[in-house]
């Protein structure tokens, strides 16, 4: 892992401290100002978020997929919250040298995502002896939304005791938060079809997750940030491999307001795709 480190130090008389630094690694801090003991420590994010050693998760709930797949977790029906799903992560617990696969998907009940299941997992391997995590970005998720998962063997025939498995996540009392899902129905075009639109403020993208929902090949997908007059596309005829899940992002990106995420695809009702970020209101 490589750390690059920048910063200026100065103090003054009164012995105050004023620290500009900058570290990066696999995880990013930005630290931007230190005034004495630290009390006016601008520019870092604390608990709730999704970086390292984040104490603000409050959830952890233990699943079992089964062959014929189901519901392993229903969000709450609070008015007014949503959730930062952080995890979710599963273990081939199969008898000897079984390879065991997985299918996830998420059930968008309410908001931009509302009444469309979209796969962030499809028939993904699960080596044995192994655990996988399906997430490498949080999913905003609503109240009564829902995660399914189901277990597979090698011949991609549901199976029980496979899998066992948890999912970690935290409620935020907010409607800042926004999590889209869209499903291979959903883009059963292949003209570019927008999943979200940064209405009222702009927005900060926190995952784009595309995945292949095929059994018979890889596909290609592009994904596009667009105002109206200028496009830009986070990636190009992407192509998705058979079973792959691909994250598309690194790092967080910004939309201005009217800003729309596009996705294109080069095959009908081929690739799922989902969204999560947070409207910057203050």
């Amino acid at each position: 892992m490589a750390i690059q480190i920048s910063g200026t130090t100065v103090i003054d008389n009164s012995r105050n401290i004023t620290n500009t630094v900058n570290v990066s690694a696999s995880s990013s801090v930005t630290a931007n100002e230190f005034y004495g003991d630290g009390s006016n420590l601008t520019g870092v994010s604390g608990g709730g978020g999704s970086g390292d050693f984040n104490t603000g998760i409050t959830t952890t709930v233990a699943v079992t997929p089964i062959g014929i797949g189901t519901t392993v977790l229903t969000l709450p029906a609070t008015a007014g919250e949503q959730y930062l799903v952080s995890s979710i992560f599963v273990t081939n617990v199969a008898s000897a040298t079984t390879e065991i696969n997985v299918i996830g998907a998420f059930d968008f009940d309410t908001g931009y995502g509302g009444g469309q299941v979209s796969y962030f997992a499809y028939n993904i391997p699960v080596p044995p002896g192994t655990g996988i995590e399906l997430l490498e970005q949080p999913q905003v998720l609503g109240p009564s939304d829902k995660i399914l998962l189901r277990s597979t063997d090698y011949d991609r025939n549901g199976v029980d005791d496979g899998l066992k498995g948890f999912i970690t996540y935290d409620a935020e009392t907010s409607t800042d938060y926004f999590g889209v899902g869209v499903s291979t129905v959903g883009l059963g075009t292949t003209s570019a079809v927008g999943v979200f639109t940064s209405t009222t403020y702009p927005s900060v993208i926190q995952s784009i997750r595309c995945v292949n929902r095929t059994d018979d090949g890889s596909y290609p997908v592009t994904v596009s940030l667009t105002n109206g007059i200028v496009t830009t596309n986070l990636v190009e005829d992407l192509i998705i491999p058979k079973y792959g899940s691909v994250e598309i992002m690194d790092k967080q990106k910004r939309m201005g307001v009217n800003d729309i995420i596009k996705v294109e695809v080069g095959q009908p009702e081929t690739i799922a795709v989902q969204c999560s970020g947070k409207q910057i209101t203050s």
